[in-house]
């Protein structure tokens, strides 16, 4: 009796532990946020943009929530928002440049025993230009006018340090395309081309948060 009382003691202690195993092994990240700031910086087509309205340097705000496919990759959307300060003169000292870009994206953590977890990142989307325009309804002025949507993507890279076991740090670094050749604004009855592609690289940083479940 006493052999049977050991033998079920030693069978409760090891279910115990394969069930904490099994509870172990179940707990995974389900869904990433990550919320950044950053630079925007424009490139050929936008910084010299209808000659004499050439974007420069800016800023960029940005998040990203996720669904894990794996416990490597990761399937999310993305909106960033860029804006820029016009290379012009006077008349357009307080008018901008900006894109609002939503996009779906795909990312890929390489990870490993470190904290510090680097990531390939690939998105695309919908670029909502909305750009300072020399324009006329009889009188002529700058505008910033809304050009219409139009597909955008890029690829990028980042890197994650974990500051504790659901959250930490990241810098990234993106190169944005913007199919913007051909899309138009109206104003007055006037159409307005952008005519050129657009195209910059965003860097930011910010706080990632990791949602588990088990």
């Amino acid at each position: 009796m006493r052999k049977f009382g050991i033998l079920l003691a030693a069978l409760l202690l090891l279910s115990a532990l394969s069930v904490s195993a099994q509870e172990e092994e179940e707990e995974r990240d389900v869904l990433e946020m990550n919320f950044g700031v950053g630079v925007g910086i424009p490139g050929s087509g936008i910084s010299d943009w209808m000659d004499t309205l050439g974007a420069k340097t800016g800023w960029s705000l940005g998040m990203d929530i996720g669904y894990f496919l794996s416990p490597k990759m990761v399937l999310g959307f993305n909106f960033t928002y860029y804006q820029f300060t016009i290379d012009g003169n006077d008349q357009t000292a307080n008018l901008h440049h900006r894109f609002y870009s939503p996009s779906a994206y795909l990312k890929y953590y390489f990870e490993g025993e470190s904290n510090l977890v680097p990531y390939l990142k690939l998105h695309a989307g919908v670029e909502n230009p909305k750009f300072t325009t020399w324009v006329s309804d009889g009188t002529f002025r700058y505008r910033e006018k809304s050009y219409d949507p139009t597909f955008a993507f890029g690829i990028g890279a980042g890197a994650f340090y974990y500051t504790s076991d659901y959250s930490g740090l990241f810098i990234e670094a993106n190169y944005h395309q913007a199919i913007t050749k051909n899309t138009t604004a109206t104003f007055g009855g006037n159409t307005y081309d952008f005519g050129t592609n657009a195209g910059l690289i965003d860097i930011h940083a910010g706080v990632r948060i990791l949602i588990s479940k088990g």
